[in-house]
């Protein structure tokens, strides 16, 4: 596995790739986790995608993942404006050097669940047709502090989502494409009670991106907050 910096709480929004590779390159890091609109608009302005691959390589950094920009949770307009750009963005982060994707599942949701799972396997499987034809693994993480989920104090919705390894694991098996796993995040396997044996229970053709984070000292699975994480590391 390598390591990989991702800008989450690091206040580096305004970095360009190049300045988020050179971060990376000086602390050690072996990849990042970038946004890819940001990398199109560089390469758009700095010679191209080869220039921005080049440079990672001189870095020895690698562009290792980057997030879903499809609005995949929102209204079908949303949905279908975002999907015609993907094969131009698969295409782009392809050539970049990247074959990882990921993007994370609501833990609560405004609508029934059964419903939200057709429409949400629907889209997923679109989009990750698009991405096997680049070679491109896009990768789901659930999402489990108890104050997000329906009934807790900050909830994103008013009915029960996809918030457990189990649940995640089962829509990954209906949506059926083997380019479509799991972002396993050690925070969220935390506050959703999945321990080592689960996590080693799992095959390396399952996992398309790992997170590990600590918890604050005194954390409890109950209490544990997003996104109050005193530390946060990627692995590919």
């Amino acid at each position: 596995m390598k390591l990989s910096l991702n800008s989450a709480r690091l206040g580096t929004n305004g970095y360009s790739f190049t300045q988020f590779v050179d971060l990376a390159a000086r602390h050690g890091f072996e990849g990042v986790d970038f946004g890819l609109g940001g990398a199109v608009r560089q390469a758009e302005t700095e010679g191209g995608v080869e220039a921005l691959r080049e440079y990672a390589r001189t870095k020895n950094v690698a562009p290792a993942v980057f997030g879903l920009e499809v609005e995949w949770r929102k209204d079908d307009a949303a949905f279908l404006n975002g999907i015609a750009n993907l094969p131009a963005q698969a295409a782009f982060a392809r050539a970049l050097g990247v074959s990882r994707c990921t993007t994370w599942m609501p833990p609560a949701v405004n609508e029934d669940l059964e419903v939200w799972t057709e429409r949400t396997t629907d889209r997923f499987r679109e989009v990750g047709r698009i991405f096997a034809d680049q070679g491109i693994r896009l990768g789901l993480e659930w999402v489990g502090p108890h104050h997000l989920r329906a009934g807790g104090a900050n909830a994103m919705g008013t009915n029960p989502g996809l918030f457990t390894l189990s649940g995640t694991l089962d829509l990954i098996a209906k949506i059926g494409l083997p380019n479509i796993g799991l972002l396993v995040d050690s925070y969220h396997c935390f506050t959703t009670g999945i321990g080592e044996a689960e996590v080693a229970a799992l095959t390396d053709a399952q996992i398309v991106h790992v997170h590990v984070n600590d918890a604050a000292p005194g954390t409890t699975a109950e209490t544990a907050r997003h996104p109050a994480r005193p530390a946060r590391r990627r692995g590919h």
